[in-house]
């Protein structure tokens, strides 16, 4: 008996350790060398990729709250902080807690009245290594003689949402405010426009636009809650915001304003009060308010000969509405940061402006989801154009077919881009079956292909006089049928009083088979002519291995493999 207890007892003080794990994880402090003792922190951001984060410290000389910010050191460590320099970090005139990061933490935009259009504008400054350069005014059309402030991008730089208000205070808060948004244009910001009355209801501020591009996070104080500012959720759906609902999980009495949320979306970055101070934590978002799952991508560009960085060009596209969401270069620096976001087919794309050298591509199918795998690490090497070089291209096809996906549209256009910004190029295509199967009878819906060495096979066969003769294509029952009549026949009468005929039976044998590669190759043929490229640049070329019976080895292979050789430059 006494063992069973001591089991008993073992068993509930690990059901009590799992439950004060689980509870403690539901928030996870910033560590000592961000949050130390007799300093409060206040309004974290966080940028999208996680790795930079900025906030609000009271360690300074002249008692305001000063910037400060810091980078990730490893997944669960951060460097030590860094003070943001003077050209910004100006307490007087700032807007408290009104700045914000961009996805890949190297651009801040901030809230101040230094010398603008009039009021609160917002300002922008870029990162430099450890420092950040001299600001400078986003000008009109965002800022105007009203106060503008927490401008935050979305995670494609495409659009800025921000916050108009009537009245705004270093302290003292703002009033009378309406969330605005603006598209980027070739020729800078578009005109603003408000989102919609559900969402601004009189006094909305402080705008978060999270990393899967149509989820908003804002505060309030006009739709009741729990007092003062609280925090909101909508969701974008085509043009349409959803009625806003409150994040009471985050809520409380006292004014609930300034959170980030990365790309992951798992833990909200907020400031609570410890034990003795305001400290920087991460809380986990509850299950029913999380956005949509994303896939991140963090990636460098070099010269795959040299080594040296690229500032090349990155282009993403959301395949199936043909919308681009980066275009852009990737800086001096090669690297870049991007986010997918789930229930979509995406083209990343990574090229130079110099025709000599060949691209990089490839397609990201989310259409089902992101999986368990949500993060990415991309090592892009550029290489230089030479004869004989070959590359495998995204290029797919319809299933049981030759007609090609329109996943591969963007990765075909680059093939011709290529070819035509390279007039002499002439290349290979050749189109791989790994799986090729055949048989007698069409026994599943891949085997769609007759070979053109169907058997024809003449049998010579003796039947009755008396029978009517009858062609039997593919099947001989109806022969079979009928010989045993006859036969029946036969046997009731005198063997000598009958007479027999020999009459030619034609069967037709078949050979069904999923063998499209000659198809498959002709179609990108013509679509690389129809974009402009001479047939006689290019050749095309077909090979089949067929599965072995009984073994699983081919499984994981695509069924239709392309590869571009090139044969002259």
């Amino acid at each position: 008996m006494s063992s069973i207890i001591r089991v008993s007892f073992f068993y509930l003080i690990c059901i009590i350790n799992v439950t004060n794990a689980l509870s403690q994880d539901k928030i996870r402090k910033l560590p000592s060398n961000i949050n130390r003792p007799s300093i409060n922190l206040y309004a974290p951001f966080i940028s999208g990729d996680g790795k930079t984060i900025l906030y609000l410290s009271d360690y300074t000389d002249d008692g305001h709250h000063g910037m400060r910010w810091a980078t990730k050191k490893t997944v669960s460590t951060w460097n030590d902080e860094l003070e943001v320099n003077k050209l910004i970090n100006r307490p007087t005139l700032n807007y408290r807690g009104g700045y914000s990061l961009s996805f890949d933490g190297n651009l801040m935009l901030f809230t101040s009245r230094k010398s603008g259009l009039g009021g609160f504008d917002l300002w922008s400054s870029n990162r430099r290594g450890n420092d950040w350069e001299a600001p400078s005014n986003l000008g009109s059309p965002v800022n105007s003689r009203e106060n503008e402030g927490a401008g935050m991008l979305s995670p494609d730089g495409e659009y800025l949402y921000f916050m108009r208000c009537e009245k705004m205070s270093e302290y003292g808060g703002a009033s009378g405010c309406r969330l605005m948004i603006s598209k980027r244009t070739y020729n800078g910001w578009d005109t603003p426009v408000e989102l919609p009355s559900n969402i601004n209801t009189g006094n909305s501020q402080t705008p978060r636009i999270l990393a899967d591009g149509e989820t908003l996070i804002f505060a309030s104080d006009k739709f009741g809650g729990k007092g003062g500012l609280d925090l909101y959720m909508t969701t974008k759906s085509g043009d349409t915001w959803s009625d806003p609902i409150p994040l009471d999980f985050i809520n409380t009495e006292n004014h609930d304003q300034f959170i980030s949320i990365p790309a992951k979306g798992r833990y909200l970055f907020a400031d609570v009060q410890g034990d003795k101070d305001r400290e920087l934590v991460q809380i986990l978002i509850p299950d029913e308010f999380q956005p949509k799952r994303v896939m991140r991508i963090q990636g460098t560009v070099m010269d795959a000969a040299s080594g040296d960085p690229l500032n090349a060009n990155l282009t993403v596209f959301n395949v199936g509405v043909r919308d681009r969401l980066w275009n852009e270069q990737v800086g001096k620096k090669g690297e870049f940061a991007i986010v997918l976001k789930e229930g979509a087919v995406y083209d990343v794309a990574v090229d130079m402006d110099d025709p000599t050298y060949l691209y990089f591509s490839k397609v990201y199918d989310l259409s089902e989801g992101v999986g368990t795998r949500d993060k990415e690490s991309l090592q892009v090497k550029l290489t230089k154009i030479e004869s004989g070089m070959t590359y495998n291209p995204d290029i797919f096809f319809e299933e049981h077919s030759s007609n090609i996906s329109d996943n591969s549209t963007f990765e075909l256009r680059r093939i011709a881009e290529v070819l035509r910004k390279n007039p002499s190029m002439a290349i290979e295509i050749l189109v791989s079956q790994n799986n090729f199967r055949k048989d007698s009878i069409q026994s599943d819906d891949d085997l769609t292909e007759i070979d053109l060495d169907t058997l024809i096979v003449e049998v010579k066969k003796q039947v009755l006089q008396d029978v009517v003769e009858s062609k039997v294509e593919e099947d001989s029952s109806r022969y079979e049928e009928n010989k045993r009549e006859q036969d029946e026949i036969a046997n009731d009468q005198d063997d000598g009083q009958m007479e027999y005929k020999v009459v030619e039976e034609t069967q037709i044998k078949k050979h069904y088979h999923n063998d499209r590669t000659q198809n498959q190759a002709t179609a990108i043929k013509a679509y690389l002519v129809g974009r402009g490229v001479a047939e006689d640049r290019i050749l095309l070329r077909t090979s089949r291995k067929e599965k072995a019976a009984d073994t699983e080895s081919d499984v994981d292979l695509p069924d239709v493999k392309v590869e571009v050789k090139i044969l002259k430059i």
